[in-house]
């Protein structure tokens, strides 16, 4: 009850101070959005086969991308702003991080519109057909009856260990299927699906580790064997090595930006809720922020402030820098 008087409150602040703003919404000239995973309908939003997430269906991905081309916005791929957008206009960057097969029921949206979207890949997940570990411990939590605020506290008291703590402990408490994935919603792409998706002319594919490594985890040299080694595996599965990478859970360094140089890679976004300015500099390309999407909330109001030049709400979260994921 308290967080949600206090969201309200938040709220009411933001809508107040963009609203005395009268060049709120020309301030930000780049906006990157951040997605996870698609329901195919609202039908599926209760489905515990996910962790609590941003409940993003397939229709509210449409109206947000029909909302924010209304607005002016030109969607951009990666290629696009590693050569240098110019100030003045407004860009929008599509991501979704992770992996997930259920990516691909963004296709006839991308399609529809004819807008890029770029997809980080977390290539083990793909190799070894391995759930996402917070779907997976959410799940069985979920089924010991521990609401879903529970359960976004223990996956954060996870976020401290490297991946393989993280599944040793998963597969001691549960038993060693639990990284098993319970169907389509919650499965990554197989390798062949991947090497199919990526060949529509809309997909981007990015870097998101070998196994989704909070590189802030991490010593240098591990950094750089998880980015170098998701990189090599999707120059197999999809015949390229990205130029972008997403920092998984958003988790960058200094350390981590010169592992992601030294891979090849030009383009880095972590998940602090602001805008980069134009043009872009060379250490604001390698950090670049991104704004969550979230589903069943006023997507108009939404993609208002993504482009305000000051949101209150996104200031405090830039503050406590927490991820979902």
């Amino acid at each position: 009850m308290l967080r949600q008087l206090v969201r309200k409150g938040l709220n009411a602040v933001d809508d107040l101070v963009v609203a005395a703003d009268p060049r709120a919404e020309d301030h930000h000239s780049l906006v990157n959005v951040l997605f996870h995973s698609l329901y195919e309908s609202s039908a599926q939003l209760g489905d515990p086969a996910l962790a609590p997430n941003q409940n993003v269906t397939v229709a509210d991905f449409s109206a947000f991308i029909e909302e924010m081309l209304e607005n002016n916005y030109k969607v951009v791929s990666p290629a696009q702003v590693d050569a240098g957008l110019k100030p003045g206009g407004r860009y929008l960057t599509i991501t979704f991080d992770d992996g997930y097969f259920n990516n691909q029921l963004a296709l006839e949206v991308l399609n529809r519109f004819r807008v890029p979207a770029t997809f980080f890949i977390s290539t083990d997940h793909v190799h070894q057909n391995k759930a996402f570990w917070w779907d997976a411990f959410s799940r069985e939590l979920s089924r010991s009856g521990v609401p879903a605020t529970a359960q976004k506290a223990e996956i954060e008291q996870l976020k401290v260990w490297t991946p393989e703590r993280i599944d040793a402990f998963l597969c001691q408490r549960f038993g060693s299927s639990v990284l098993k994935p319970s169907g389509d919603l919650d499965r990554p792409f197989t390798p062949r699906e991947l090497g199919q998706f990526a060949l529509n002319p809309w997909v981007h594919i990015g870097n998101h580790t070998r196994d989704h490594a909070i590189l802030t985890n991490c010593t240098p040299d591990e950094m750089a064997e998880q980015i170098r080694a998701c990189q090599d595996a999707l120059a197999d599965l999809v015949g390229y090595r990205p130029v972008v990478i997403a920092y998984p859970n958003g988790n960058c360094s200094p350390a981590a930006v010169q592992a992601a140089l030294a891979a090849g890679l030009r383009l880095g976004f972590t998940v602090a809720p602001q805008a980069p300015r134009l043009p872009l500099d060379d250490a604001s390309r390698m950090t670049m922020g991104r704004f969550f999407f979230f589903g069943g909330q006023d997507i108009r109001r939404q993609c208002r402030l993504f482009g305000a030049r000051l949101v209150p709400s996104h200031a405090l979260k830039r503050l406590m820098q927490s991820s979902p994921y």
